[in-house]
């Protein structure tokens, strides 16, 4: 849209916020690299935080992006293939999966808190 981050007086839309978009990208890093007990929370928090003073940025977990170059989702990072057979309430919860949903919440938790002044969800079909 034209003139979207153009200041409302200016007849524009007056949209001045930056997408925080190294954070979706640390999350698949650390879920491609890293065992859970080997994650660096200062690190995790560092990039969350790292960015210009009085700047507002809206931050989100994943990605579109991630999806569209053949990439998973991070509910298929964390969970896979079990994903297909264990998520039913007529199963018992398996240890990959309820790892899986606790992981997926606590990664939109700290990025919803620490990441900018709004929040994204991506909502993948």
């Amino acid at each position: 849209m034209p003139a979207i981050a153009r200041p409302v007086m200016e007849g524009g839309g007056g949209f001045d916020y930056r997408l925080a978009m190294a954070i979706p990208d640390k999350w698949i890093q650390y879920l491609k690299e890293y065992k859970d007990e080997e994650w660096n929370m200062g690190n995790i928090v560092f990039t969350l935080t790292n960015r210009r003073h009085g700047e507002k940025y809206v931050t989100y977990s994943e990605s579109h992006d991630q999806a569209l170059v053949g990439d998973k989702t991070l509910a298929f990072w964390l969970m896979d293939a079990e994903m297909y057979t264990n998520m039913s309430i007529l199963s018992p919860l398996t240890p990959v999966i309820d790892r899986g949903i606790q992981l997926h919440k606590i990664i939109r938790l700290i990025t919803h808190a620490l990441g900018g002044e709004g929040y994204l969800n991506f909502m993948g079909k």
